[in-house]
């Protein structure tokens, strides 16, 4: 991979300017009026017809605003608005009449359907620039309430007009139906994107604010050579993309402000079997000086890459909202296929960031229901500046393709509230990362397997970022006081039984300053009152503690492994706690997520009604309809799949909607169905035997013990 300064120097010997015949224009001697309250499509494109057939020049839209429909560019015009009072406001009523149907891509599956707001098919050198304004009058009684975007774990299930229309084109598109037989537009509900340019070569949009997009809001599709420089595009409507260049080769994107209801910039290159079978990556792509305000991710490739996605720098931009999700996002599946590769995101400010500085992820939307599987190497990351968010760097792939060539470098990154998610990566380079204060590659999720009881044999078990790297281990006791007692090392500690008594040979920690309690009083204290940890230290000193667990004693054979394990880590008071038979309470259950939910609130010390409210505040539960906590309402199995999929520490925000496999799926709410599917795939929860998953039925005690038995190992407690 070459290093970002030869990369840059690359991607801009691809791109070309429009090249416009220096004529001028005015739309007023076409018969267009400013502020007359007419709808002046056809005069509009009268305007730019002729002045293409002329040989092309520079069409000045005064200032004023202007009520039109669908505009269609033509080769050799630039169409300029004039100045900052300049509006073209788009008739938001009668879609099928104003908005005829053309071919048109959409979310990157080929098809007829309503015209973008601006279009151009099969042109040369076009532009749009100006310092006006084009208003594509979306709003929540046009447009966007064909639409309900599931943005949160607990998303209201209200009716998507679009939703089986969508469906319809992924059908059309796995099945590959023709194209000319993909009829959409009137009578159906696909938003059209506001500026789509399609097979177009040399186009450059410059300067102008967009806002209130029906959909994406500039999707270049298939072009050469393409320029969006200055733009502000300020949209946040349901599935509001600030800029998506799909199939491109040869952009540059610069100067711009994004302020968007969905990811800024997204990068694209077909979807599933129509974008295996075209294959036409997105390629040598520059995106640099811009800001990032609001937005899912900042700068996104995919999750449409089946075609692939190569040759990308992204510098000097910075990320200055709190409500940005994710500075850098990788999004795709086992149904998309493609490879990312040759990425660098360098030389960056991330001011704050609520999910993840960096978060790349193959379990997007369909995740691992597919038999096409991405690729992600050659990742540059380096000289990054971040604060906040969910993760610092979360980077995860399938077992069957690791993530190669990773390099991370010169990383700082402060107030996160987990450090790293390195999910499958092989043999990456990490140089000078420091997260939270601490330097990377470090022992992480150091946790004990088994059940910490008297008698018992327990293993340690941590991850790190690099594979094969060798840990050393060192076991501690400690009583309520927290003193901690070195008492063994090894990968595997035998816990004394009780008739025996606790090892006489213990040695103060090194890194307590009180005095050590000594072993004859551990043996005075009750069960509960003792506790073990295990630190996990790597070859260059790192070292990391387990969660606190709890020593059990009388742990009979056959006894309820997974109880015990709750009772170890604190996530049961006692065993007996849980009818197993019988439907969890909301109010039990919140008792049992403290340790996860706020690891410094113990869950034996508060109401049902307080540990409700922490685990509504961390949105692992949701308040009920009626908005009450409710204590003594029961949990439906959708519903555990979310509380899962929430407490695990993998959180997997602004996800479109999926659905799991299973004989029932026809009853799982749209709004629970990525999550369901994804605590299939991380095995939190189970099909029945007939493969249905029972949405709708209340979780029992007992599948209560074993999901969240699962979940506390994958979250590392």
């Amino acid at each position: 991979m070459m290093n970002k300064t030869e990369l840059r120097k690359l991607i801009l010997s691809k791109i070309d300017l429009p090249v416009i015949r220096e004529q001028e224009y005015s739309v007023l001697e076409f018969g267009v009026r400013p502020d007359s309250g007419e709808i002046q499509t056809a005069s509009f494109q009268q305007a730019i017809d002729r002045v293409s057939e002329e040989g092309g020049g520079r069409l000045s839209i005064p200032a004023g605003r202007y009520r039109t429909g669908a505009l269609r560019l033509k080769s050799g015009v630039e169409l300029h608005l004039q100045t900052k009072d300049t509006i073209l406001s788009f008739v938001n009523e009668e879609p099928e009449k104003h908005y005829p149907l053309v071919f048109s891509h959409w979310e990157a599956t080929p098809c007829y359907n309503f015209s973008a707001l601006i279009y151009a098919c099969d042109e040369k050198d076009i532009a749009l620039t100006g310092e006006g304004t084009l208003d594509g009058g979306a709003d929540a009684e046009h447009w966007w309430n064909w639409h309900h975007q599931v943005e949160k774990a607990w998303s209201a299930d209200k009716k998507d007009l679009q939703l089986e229309d969508r469906r319809e084109t992924r059908r059309m598109n796995v099945e590959g139906v023709p194209v000319s037989e993909r009829i959409f537009g009137p009578g159906h509900y696909l938003r059209p994107n506001f500026i789509q340019t399609i097979r177009c070569e040399r186009v450059l949009l410059q300067d102008f604010t967009l806002k209130n997009s029906p959909m994406w809001q500039v999707n270049p599709v298939m072009c050469k050579s393409l320029t969006v420089d200055g733009l502000t595009l300020s949209s946040h409507g349901p599935n509001n993309d600030g800029c998506d260049p799909e199939s491109c080769d040869g952009v540059l994107i610069t100067n711009c402000r994004f302020d968007t209801g969905d990811d800024c910039i997204s990068l694209k290159s077909g979807r599933d079997r129509d974008g295996r079978e075209a294959k036409i990556p997105c390629e040598h792509v520059l995106i640099e000086k811009n800001e990032f305000a609001d937005g899912h991710g900042g700068i996104a490739l995919g999750s449409e890459m089946s075609g692939g996605i190569r040759c990308v720098a992204a510098m000097n931009n910075r990320f200055c909202s709190p409500n940005l999700t994710y500075a850098l996002r990788l999004k795709t599946n086992a149904r998309r296929g493609g490879i990312v590769e040759d990425v660098v995101l360098a030389d960056t400010v991330i001011d704050c960031v609520h999910g993840a500085a960096v978060h790349g992820t193959m379990l997007y939307e369909d995740g691992r229901n597919g038999d096409d599987l991405p690729v992600f190497r050659n990742l540059l990351i380096e000289n990054i500046w971040a604060y906040g968010g969910d993760y610092g760097i979360f980077l995860e792939a399938f077992d069957e393709v690791p993530i190669t060539g990773l390099t991370l470098r010169n990383i700082e990154i402060t107030g996160v509230t987990q450090p790293m998610r390195c999910m499958n990566w092989q043999d990456p380079v990490i140089e000078n990362v420091r997260i939270n204060g601490k330097y990377y590659p470090r022992p992480d999720k150091v946790r004990i397997l088994g059940i910490t009881a008297r008698g018992q044999k327990v293993t340690a078990t941590a991850q790190t970022c690099r594979s094969g790297e060798q840990l050393s281990w060192r076991w501690q006791l400690a009583g309520e006081d927290g003193r901690w007692i070195d008492a063994g090392s090894g990968e595997t500690f035998v816990i004394p039984p009780e008739e025996e008594g606790l090892p006489t040979e213990y040695r103060v920690d090194k890194g307590e300053t009180s005095p050590s309690l000594m072993a004859e009083e551990l043996l005075t204290m009750p069960e509960s009152s003792v506790y073990i940890r295990v630190a996990a230290e790597d070859e260059n000193g790192n070292q990391e503690f387990s969660h606190c667990y709890r020593i059990l004693s009388g742990m009979a054979a056959g006894a309820d492994v997974n109880a015990g394990r709750l009772v170890c880590r604190g996530l049961l008071a006692e065993r007996d706690i849980l009818e197993k038979e019988k439907p969890i309470r909301r109010g039990t259950l919140a008792q049992m997520l403290m340790p996860l939910a706020d690891p410094d609130t113990e869950n034996t010390m508060i109401t049902d009604e307080k540990a409700l409210d922490i685990a509504v505040k961390k949105r692992f539960l949701a308040f009920t309809e009626g908005g009450e906590l409710c204590p003594d309402g029961l949990v439906s199995r959708q519903e555990m799949a979310t509380v899962a999929m929430q407490a695990c520490g993998v959180n997997y925000r602004n996800a479109s909607s999926t659905m799991p496999v299973c004989a029932d799926v026809k009853e799982v709410g749209n709004n629970y169905g990525t999550n369901v599917a994804r605590a299939l795939y991380f095995g939190f929860m189970e099909l029945e035997a007939d493969g249905k998953f029972q949405p709708r039925r209340p979780v029992t005690g007992d599948e209560t013990i074993q999901i969240l038995n699962r979940v506390a190992d994958f979250a590392g407690l």
